[in-house]
Order: C-alpha cells, then sequence, then structure tokens
C-alpha cells in the first residue's frame, strides 16, 4: 500500500507562516493547500489564495459562500478578465478586492472569509497575525 509523502512542515518567521514571494503572485492570483495549520487536526487542510490589489495583496479562503466549492477553474486563476474582481468559475459570482464583498451572483450581500497576510521587508508573504 502506497501513502502520499507527508507535507514538509512550514517554513516560519515568528509566529507566521511564508506563503510566497510577492513576485510568484501573477496577476490574476495564487493559490495554495495549507497544511498543519490547525495543532489539534493535523490532517486537516485549508485553500486560500491571494490577489494583487495595486500595491496591497489581499488573502482569502478558497471557499464560495454559495456553495463551499474552490473558486478558480484553473490554477492561480481568481480574477475575471478585466482583473478586477476576484470571480468564482463555477457560477459566476463576483467580488471585490479589498474585502470580499460579493457583488454579483447567487451569493450577493454575502463575503469570502478574509484572511490576514502581510509583506515582509523582503518581499515574502506571510500569513497569520
Amino acid at each position: 500500500m502506497t501513502t502520499a509523502a507527508e507535507p514538509e512542515a512550514p517554513v516560519m518567521r515568528g509566529n507566521r507562516r511564508v506563503l510566497c514571494h510577492i513576485d510568484e503572485v501573477g496577476e490574476a492570483g495564487k493559490g495554495f493547500i495549507l497544511h498543519r495549520i490547525f495543532k489539534d487536526k493535523p490532517e486537516a487542510v485549508m485553500p486560500v489564495f491571494l490577489v494583487p490589489d495595486g500595491n496591497d495583496i489581499h488573502c482569502y479562503m478558497n471557499m464560495c459562500p454559495h456553495q463551499g466549492i474552490t473558486l478558480e477553474m484553473k490554477p492561480d486563476t481568481f480574477l475575471d478578465v478585466e482583473r478586477k474582481l476576484i470571480q468564482c468559475s463555477t457560477h459566476g459570482a463576483k467580488f471585490r478586492k479589498d474585502d470580499g464583498y460579493c457583488t454579483k451572483g447567487p451569493c450577493i450581500g454575502r463575503s469570502l472569509t478574509k484572511l490576514p497576510v502581510m509583506i515582509d521587508d523582503d518581499g515574502m508573504v506571510l500569513f497569520g497575525a
């Protein structure tokens, strides 16, 4: 019986997890599956994504509030064709980049779950508060 290799321990800076370098985030975003995110549930995973917004970067849980499905149809493609709004590829719901609020689609008035990130002096995107 073959089992999947356990993911490496996350790279940390202080109490924040290193996601990537800011230059690795494409103009349509970048997705991640975070492993070992909960100490009491080491098998649990958390799908998240980053989206650029001018000089800012925002991080959200990769889960549409309409049906709880992931947003992207293609890897690392979280924005609409104009690159102005986050888009759920399944039902076309659109969300603002800065706060995740749904402005169009079946979940109007609801929001994506925003997660804390920061960019350190080396340009690394760090996850956590």
